[in-house]
C-alpha cells in the first residue's frame, strides 16, 4: 500500500514527463491483462484479432477514418516489455531536462504533436511507396515517434550538452541525435517491423519546433493553449508571498533572491520574445549551467 501511495504522490506532484511515463506503463499493464482475457475467452469484437489493433494507428486511410482516436492512442501502446522499457528509458533521461528548459506545455505538446507527425508521415509513406503498399494494412503502436520528438528537440536546444553513453563514452547530444536519425534513414526500406518513417516524423517536429523557439517563434502556441484548457495546466507562475517581521526590515545581502527555475523561466520568456540570439553571454551560460543540474 505504501508503494501505491508513493506512486499516486509522484503522479500528482511530478511533472508532465513523469505523468506520461506512468500513463504509458499503466496502459501497457491494462492492455496486457485485457489481451490475455480476450484470448482466453476467445472474444473477437468486430473481427479484431488483437485488442491492440482497435487502438493502434493503421496504415489504411479507411481504417483511420473509422478510428480517428488512434492517432492519439497509438503513442501510449506498446507491443512488448522491451518495447516500452526502451522507449520510457530514453524518455526518462531526456524529457525531464526538456521539460525544465521548455516548460510543461511545451513538454506535453512536443510529445503529442511529435506522435501526430510520426503517424501522418507513416500514413503517407505507406500509401505512397509500392514496397509498403504491397504489405497491406499494417497497424503501428508505440511511443517512439513522440520520444524521438523530445529527444531531437533537446538535442536542438542543447546541442553541445555532453552525456555519458553506457557510462564510458562521452558524447554530445547533437551527435547522439544524428546517429539515431541516421539509423532510421538507413532502415527506411527494411522490413524489420520498425516504423522508421514515424520516427523521422517525430524527429522532424522536435527539430522544427525548437529551432523556431530559439528564434522567438512558438509554432505550437495554438495547440499549447488547447492542451492547457484540456489538462488544467497554467502558464501563470505561482507567486510566492513572504511575510517578514517588522524588526527584520534589513536589506538582504543576496542581490537576487529568485530561484534557479524562476531565472530559467525569465530567460525562456526572453527567448520567446526576442529569440535565442538576444541573450547575453551570461544568460546563455546560466541556461546551459542550469541544464546540468536537472
Amino acid at each position: 500500500m505504501a508503494l501505491l501511495d508513493q506512486i499516486k504522490y509522484q503522479f500528482k506532484t511530478g511533472g508532465v514527463s513523469i505523468k506520461i511515463i506512468y500513463i504509458n506503463v499503466l496502459v501497457y499493464a491494462l492492455f496486457l491483462i485485457l489481451g490475455n482475457i480476450f484470448a482466453l475467452m476467445k472474444w473477437n469484437p468486430q473481427g479484431i484479432n488483437n485488442i491492440d489493433d482497435y487502438f493502434s494507428f493503421n496504415s489504411s486511410p479507411l481504417i483511420f477514418l473509422k478510428r480517428p482516436w488512434t492517432i492519439l492512442t497509438y503513442m501510449f501502446l506498446h507491443g512488448s516489455f522491451w518495447h516500452i522499457f526502451n522507449n520510457m528509458l530514453i524518455y526518462f533521461f531526456t524529457a525531464r531536462m526538456y521539460e525544465d528548459l521548455m516548460g510543461k506545455k511545451s513538454a506535453l505538446s512536443t510529445y503529442i504533436i511529435g506522435g501526430f507527425c510520426g503517424a501522418i508521415l507513416y500514413l503517407i509513406t505507406h500509401n505512397l511507396f509500392p514496397l509498403f503498399r504491397d504489405m497491406g494494412d499494417i497497424p503501428m503502436l508505440g511511443a517512439s515517434a513522440a520520444v524521438m520528438a523530445v529527444f531531437v528537440g533537446l538535442a536542438t536546444y542543447t546541442p553541445n550538452f555532453e552525456v555519458m553513453l553506457f557510462g564510458i563514452i562521452k558524447i554530445k547530444m547533437k551527435y547522439l541525435a544524428m546517429v539515431w536519425v541516421a539509423f532510421d534513414i538507413v532502415g527506411l526500406s527494411n522490413s524489420d517491423g520498425i516504423a522508421h518513417f514515424a520516427h523521422l516524423g517525430g524527429a522532424f517536429w522536435g527539430y522544427l519546433y525548437v529551432s523556431n523557439f530559439k528564434k522567438g517563434k512558438d509554432i505550437s502556441y495554438w495547440f499549447d493553449n488547447f492542451i492547457t484548457k484540456m489538462s488544467g495546466l497554467t502558464t501563470k507562475r505561482k507567486i510566492k508571498i513572504v511575510y517578514k517581521k517588522k524588526k527584520a526590515e534589513k536589506k538582504s545581502s543576496v542581490p537576487n533572491s529568485k530561484s534557479r527555475q524562476e531565472k530559467v523561466d525569465d530567460i525562456l520568456d526572453k527567448i520567446k520574445l526576442s529569440g535565442y540570439e538576444s541573450l547575453t553571454k551570461e544568460e546563455k551560460d546560466y541556461l546551459f549551467d542550469a541544464s546540468k543540474h536537472i
